[in-house]
C-alpha cells in the first residue's frame, strides 16, 4: 500500500480521494517519511535536503498552498520529485481575511468590543472609528491574492496602489514602488511571496517612510516582516495606528514579545486562508496532483518544473 504522510491534518475530501493518510509531528515525520511515497506538507514544516534524502521511495512533495519556500526545492529537483502547489484555491479566503483584518482594525473592534464587556461605554467617544471609503490601500505582491483583494475592496472606493516587480497592472489599479506605496497608502496589505529578495522587506527604514498612522495587515509570510520590534517600535512611533497578523516567524510566535500585549495589534494563528471551502478546494487540489504523479502524468502546478525538463 502507497504510504501518504502529511505533515499536518488534513480535509476529509484528501483521504477520499488518496486513502489512508498517515499525520505526523516534528518527532515522527523523519522516521514515517522513510517509507513514504507522497508527502503533503503543512503549515511550517521545514523540508530541508537531509530530510529528504531520507525518503528514498518519496515521488512527491505535495504543498498545501502557493509558498514553497520552507522546501528546499534543489535537493526535491536532483531527487527527481515534483513539488507540488495549490495556486488560486485559497486565494479568495485569504484576501477576504486581509479584508477582515483591515476592517477589524479601521473600526477598533477589539478596543469596542472591550468598552462595552468592561462597562466602560462612556469611553466609546475616545475611540477613533476609521473608514475605508476614499481611503489608499496598498498591495504588496500582486499575484492571484493580491488581485482578489483589489478586487473585493473596489466597492468600498478606495484608491488602489500595488507593487510587484514581477506582476503586471490592472485596471483601477496603480503600480509603484515599495516607499511610495507606504508613505501615501492609509492601509497596507502584504501578499508577497518568501524569496531571498523579499525576506525582511519590511523594515524599520520602511515603516519610517509610512504615512502616519498607516494599518498594515501581513497574511503573506511572517518573514516578510524583519523584526516584531520594528512592527512594536512603528506603533509607539505613530508610524503605525494597527496591525493584523495573520503568519509569524517563527510560527507559533514567542508571545512574551510586547507586542502581543498591544492592543492595537490583532492576531490570528495562520489560518485565514482555510475557510471550510478553501479547505476543500485546496486539499482537493493536493490530492490530484499527487494522483496525476502516481499515474506517471505531471500536475497542473509544479514549482520546480525542471524536474521535468531533466528527465
Amino acid at each position: 500500500m502507497t504510504r501518504i504522510v502529511a505533515t499536518g491534518p488534513v480535509a476529509p475530501i484528501a483521504e477520499a480521494l488518496l486513502g489512508e493518510i498517515v499525520v505526523a509531528d516534528d518527532r515522527t515525520l523523519p522516521g514515517l517519511v522513510a517509507d513514504a511515497e507522497a508527502l503533503i506538507v503543512r503549515g511550517g514544516t521545514i523540508v530541508d535536503a537531509a530530510l529528504i534524502d531520507a525518503a528514498p521511495r518519496l515521488r512527491v512533495i505535495a504543498r498545501s498552498g502557493v509558498g514553497v519556500s520552507e522546501v528546499d526545492l534543489q535537493a526535491a529537483t536532483r531527487q527527481g520529485i515534483p513539488v507540488t502547489v495549490t495556486p488560486g484555491a485559497g486565494a479568495r479566503a485569504v484576501a477576504e481575511g486581509a479584508l477582515a483584518l483591515l476592517l477589524a482594525l479601521a473600526k477598533q473592534l477589539p478596543p469596542l468590543d472591550a468598552l462595552v464587556r468592561e462597562g466602560r461605554w462612556h469611553e466609546r467617544d475616545d475611540v477613533e472609528v476609521r473608514d475605508l471609503e476614499s481611503a489608499t490601500l496598498g498591495i504588496v505582491g500582486f499575484g492571484r491574492i493580491g488581485r482578489e483583494l483589489a478586487r473585493l475592496a473596489a466597492p468600498f472606493d478606495v484608491r488602489l496602489l500595488a507593487h510587484d516587480p514581477y506582476a503586471a497592472g490592472a485596471d483601477g489599479v496603480e503600480l509603484v514602488g515599495l516607499a511610495d506605496l507606504f508613505g501615501q497608502s492609509d492601509f497596507v496589505s502584504l501578499h508577497a511571496p518568501l524569496t531571498d529578495e523579499t525576506r525582511g522587506l519590511v523594515d524599520a527604514a520602511l515603516l519610517d517612510r509610512a504615512k502616519p498612522g498607516l494599518i498594515l495587515a501581513n497574511l503573506g509570510r511572517g518573514a516578510l516582516v524583519r523584526s516584531l520590534d520594528d512592527l512594536l517600535a512603528a506603533l509607539e512611533a505613530g508610524r503605525l495606528a494597527g496591525v493584523g497578523l495573520d503568519v509569524f516567524d517563527p510560527e507559533p510566535p514567542d508571545v512574551s514579545h510586547p507586542l502581543f500585549r498591544d492592543p492595537r495589534v490583532v492576531c490570528t494563528p495562520h489560518t485565514l486562508g482555510l475557510s471550510q471551502r478553501a479547505r476543500e478546494r485546496i486539499f482537493r487540489d493536493v490530492a490530484q496532483a499527487i494522483l496525476a504523479v502516481f499515474r506517471g502524468e505531471r500536475p497542473r502546478a509544479v514549482a520546480n518544473p525542471d524536474v521535468y525538463a531533466a528527465r
